[in-house]
């Protein structure tokens, strides 16, 4: 008798998703910084340039390619937590930048790291000992469904996009946006998938569970 495989596409495949998302950050910060050298800019612009528009992808780089080795794998909820620290600065960041210069682009993308943020919280923490201690069990933005957080963060990122594209004069600008886009989506899925993990893998303990009560019950 022959298992029905299921089919995994490359969304829905984790190992993959991080693997785009180390790709894409490292495209980034390559085109930016080859860009930078044809305008001529100086080695000091240039490293500040790497610092202010790319850390947020460095860091990226720092979570995601660790999760490759066992070693990662291993302190897997330590780099939950370093990312979470990533985006809370990022916000905090957003914040004082909307007060200094107002505009869409900085709403937009002070919208998409909080919820980043608070995406990040409410799944990434569930299995650590962090997720009792705060009591986040009880939080009631559980009950927004991941999905829920994962098409608010792309409809964003696309608008985000758009006003960027609009505002942009450049062929480098416009490609840095796009793959800045797609990398806020990929991060976005990879979360996503982890939610689903998490909430397959409860799922399957209860029906485990629920298994050896009614075996126990039988022999009793």
């Amino acid at each position: 008798m022959e298992e029905n495989k299921k089919e995994v596409y490359w969304y829905n495949n984790p190992n993959f998703i991080t693997t785009l998302a180390i790709s894409i950050a490292v495209l980034i910060i390559v085109l930016s910084q080859s860009f930078a050298v044809k305008n001529n800019i100086g080695t000091n612009d240039i490293l500040r340039s790497l610092l202010n528009h790319n850390s947020i992808y460095i860091l990226g780089l720092i979570y995601f390619i660790p999760l490759k080795t066992l070693s990662g794998k291993k302190h897997f909820n330590h780099l939950n937590v370093f990312l979470i620290i990533v985006y809370l600065v990022f916000s905090v960041t957003g914040i004082l930048t909307i007060i200094q210069s107002f505009g869409l682009t900085s709403l937009v993308g002070l919208a998409i790291n909080i919820i980043l943020l608070i995406y990040l919280i409410h799944t990434l923490l569930i299995d650590t000992r962090l997720w009792k201690d705060f009591k986040l069990e009880k939080s009631p933005l559980n009950e927004i469904k991941g999905e829920s957080y994962y098409y608010t963060l792309v409809i964003l990122s696309i608008i985000l996009l758009t006003v960027n594209l609009i505002q942009t004069s450049t062929m480098a600008g416009t490609i840095i946006s796009i793959l800045g886009c797609i990398y806020t989506c990929i991060l976005s899925r990879y979360i996503y998938l982890y939610k689903v993990y998490i909430d397959e893998k409860k799922v399957n303990n209860d029906k485990k569970k629920r298994k050896k009560e009614t075996k126990k019950d039988q022999v009793v």
